[in-house]
């Protein structure tokens, strides 16, 4: 059983409502698997073992590469003397966006709106203040531009 669950170093927290992947090698260790999984307040999802690496890899970019991120927009936002504090409302907002309505609807911001004279002045300013944010940056652009256009 996997949980997909956030933890600071240091910290605690509740199991309940957390995602689990539960496996059984016997219908007997799937049932008990799920049983513990309900008892903790759990969600449980079966994951087969080939799927296993996709799983943590979606667990890893939807929980760690977000923090990732941040940190690269606070960094970002730093070099503008604008404190990490106000990016929290919007990557809230972002993030619930997200969770209400999937990703085809949650998208903002000039990728979506195709307004490419705002992306390379956003681009130019990551090169002068973060250049080693400019692939990053890059990347996320192109994929932003698929998922607009899906």
């Amino acid at each position: 059983m996997r949980t997909i669950r956030t933890v600071p170093e240091g910290g605690v927290a509740p199991f309940a409502g957390a995602g689990c992947a539960v496996a059984g090698t016997t219908e007997y260790a799937l049932r008990t698997a799920t049983a513990l999984a309900h008892a903790l307040g759990m969600r449980p999802v079966e994951v087969a073992d080939e799927d296993r690496a996709a799983y943590h890899a979606a667990a890893s970019i939807a929980a760690n590469f977000l923090v990732t991120l941040e940190g690269a927009a606070e960094r970002l936002a730093a070099t503008a003397g604008v404190p990490r504090e106000l990016l929290v409302p919007l990557a809230e907002a972002a993030l619930r966006n997200w969770a209400e309505s999937g990703a085809e609807h949650a998208l903002t911001g000039p990728v979506a709106r195709g307004d490419e004279a705002t992306i390379a002045r956003q681009r130019a300013a990551i090169e002068e203040r973060a250049p080693d944010l400019l692939d990053t940056f890059d990347a996320l652009v192109a994929a932003s531009r698929v998922l607009a256009a899906s």
